[in-house]
C-alpha cells in the first residue's frame, strides 16, 4: 500500500472536498447536496484551510483548520478550530502492516503541525469521541448543562424590548456576541462569516432580540425551534446570548410568556449557572413527584490542546492571589515532556524553562482541563490524575479554576 499524500486545499477543490466529506459522514447518497452546500457556503474556511488525504489516487480522509479567536481569562488568543475530521468508510482500518499510522492519526498530526506553523496558541474541536482525541493531547475544556424546564415555573417579569429579529440587527447582534465572548472563558468570537453560515438554518425557527432602548444596543438574543409531539410542545432554544444577568432574566421572562404555546423549554447553559435557583420551583427531585420541576443533564463538548504554553499563560489575566513559583512538567502526547517555570505575581504569569524537579506533573490532556478551569486541580490529585509534591503548588494550580467556567457559544 502506498504512503498517504496530505494536501491543504481551498475552494478550487470543492467537488473533491464535498465527495470526501459525504463518504466520511453521510448515511446515504441522497444527502450529497447537503454536503455540497456545507462546503461551498461556509465562508469561514479560506484557501489552504482544508486537508485532503489521498492514497493510490483516491481521497480517503479530510480535516478543516479554521483561524478563530478565543477569549481566555480576559485575553484574546489565536485559536485553531478543527472541524470535519474524517476517514472514508472503506479506510478505517487503523495502522497498516508496514507500521504506518492510521489515516486519521496522520491527518491529526498534520493538522496540529499547521496550527503551530500558523502561530495559533490553542487548538479546539467538538469531538465525536473524546477518548480518540485524547490520543492527540486534547482535554475537555467546557462545562455545559442541558436544562428542560416547564414554562409555567419560569420566573415572570418584565421583558420590554423583546421583538422579532430583523436583518438590520446583524451588526448589533455581532457586537453582543463580542461583548459576551470577552466576558466569558474559552468562548470563540462570532464573525460575519459564521453568522451568515448559521443563518442558512434560521428558516426552521424564529429569532428574537432584546433591545430595551430603541436604537440602542441589543442586550439579548434567543432563537426558538419548535419540537412538537403528542406528549408536549417544546421550545428548543437553539441559540441564545445575554449581555448580563439582568438580560438573561429578561430572556426567561420572555420564555415564560409563551406557556400557552409550549409546555417546556430546552436550553443549554454554562455548567455553573444555577438555573433552578431562578425558577418558581427550585427542586430537582430525588424521587418521583407530582408537581412540575426542571431537570438537568450535564455533558461535555469542546476539547482543547495548548499549542504554545508560554504565550497562553503570559496573555491570561489571573487572580492577584496567585503569587509564587511553580515548576511544571507537561507530558506531551508525542512523547516529549515540556518543563516550565511559572512565576505568578500581580495577576500575571511569567514563563521560563525549568530546571530541577517538577512541583507538579501531568499529561497535556489533564493540563488542558486545568488551565481552562474545566477541572480544579484539587479534584485531580486524590485520584492520581496529576502528581503534585506540595500544597503550595496545588494552591497555585487552583487559581486557574477561579472565575467563569469554560463555555463556548460558537460551533464549528
Amino acid at each position: 500500500m502506498s504512503s498517504l499524500s496530505l494536501q491543504w486545499v481551498g475552494q478550487e477543490a470543492v467537488d473533491r472536498i464535498s465527495l470526501t466529506r459525504q463518504r466520511c459522514y453521510s448515511p446515504a447518497l441522497g444527502q450529497a447536496e447537503k454536503f455540497d452546500l456545507a462546503t461551498k457556503l461556509d465562508g469561514r474556511a479560506k484557501a489552504g484551510d482544508i486537508l485532503l488525504a489521498t492514497r493510490d489516487g483516491h481521497d480517503v480522509g479530510t480535516a478543516t483548520s479554521l483561524s478563530l479567536n478565543m477569549w481566555f481569562r480576559g485575553a484574546r488568543v489565536a485559536c485553531q478550530g478543527v472541524a470535519w475530521v474524517g476517514t472514508i468508510k472503506t479506510g478505517r482500518r487503523g495502522g497498516t502492516s508496514d507500521g504506518q499510522r492510521g489515516i486519521a492519526s496522520q491527518i491529526m498530526a498534520e493538522t496540529i503541525r499547521l496550527g503551530r506553523d500558523r502561530g495559533q496558541i490553542v487548538s479546539a474541536l467538538m469531538p465525536f469521541r473524546v477518548s480518540f482525541y485524547e490520543h492527540f493531547g486534547y482535554g475537555n475544556a467546557e462545562r455545559r448543562t442541558e436544562w428542560t424546564v416547564p414554562l409555567s415555573i419560569l420566573p415572570k417579569g418584565d421583558f420590554d424590548g423583546y421583538r422579532f429579529y430583523e436583518a438590520a440587527d446583524d451588526t448589533k447582534l455581532l457586537e453582543l456576541r463580542d461583548r459576551e465572548a470577552k466576558n466569558g472563558q474559552c468562548d470563540i468570537e462570532t464573525d460575519a462569516a459564521a453568522l451568515a453560515n448559521y443563518q442558512r438554518e434560521w428558516a426552521n425557527g424564529f429569532g428574537f432580540v432584546d433591545q430595551p432602548v430603541k436604537g440602542g444596543p441589543i442586550e439579548g438574543w434567543v432563537r426558538i425551534v419548535e419540537d412538537r409531539n403528542p406528549q408536549a410542545a417544546t421550545a428548543v432554544i437553539d441559540d441564545w446570548s445575554a449581555s448580563s444577568p439582568a438580560a438573561f432574566r429578561r430572556m426567561l421572562h420572555f420564555l415564560a410568556s409563551l406557556k400557552d404555546q409550549y409546555s417546556v423549554a430546552r436550553i443549554t447553559l454554562p455548567g455553573d449557572l444555577p438555573l433552578n435557583r431562578l425558577l418558581r420551583e427550585s427542586q430537582m427531585p430525588h424521587r418521583q413527584v407530582d408537581h412540575l420541576v426542571s431537570n438537568a443533564r450535564p455533558y461535555t463538548r469542546m476539547q482543547l490542546r495548548v499549542l504554545d504554553h508560554k504565550r497562553l499563560l503570559e496573555a491570561m489575566k489571573l487572580p492577584a492571589t496567585m503569587a509564587g513559583k511553580l515548576n511544571l512538567a507537561i507530558k506531551e502526547c508525542e512523547g516529549t515532556t515540556m518543563r516550565l517555570t511559572l512565576d505568578f505575581d500581580g495577576g500575571r504569569c511569567k514563563v521560563g524553562s525549568a530546571s530541577g524537579d517538577a512541583d507538579a506533573t501531568m499529561t497535556d490532556v489533564m493540563w488542558a482541563s486545568i488551565v481552562t478551569g474545566d477541572l480544579s486541580a484539587s479534584a485531580t490529585r486524590p485520584f492520581g490524575l496529576i502528581e503534585c509534591r506540595s500544597d503550595a503548588a496545588m494552591a497555585l494550580l487552583e487559581g486557574f479554576a477561579v472565575g467563569p467556567t469554560p463555555f463556548c457559544q460558537e460551533y464549528f
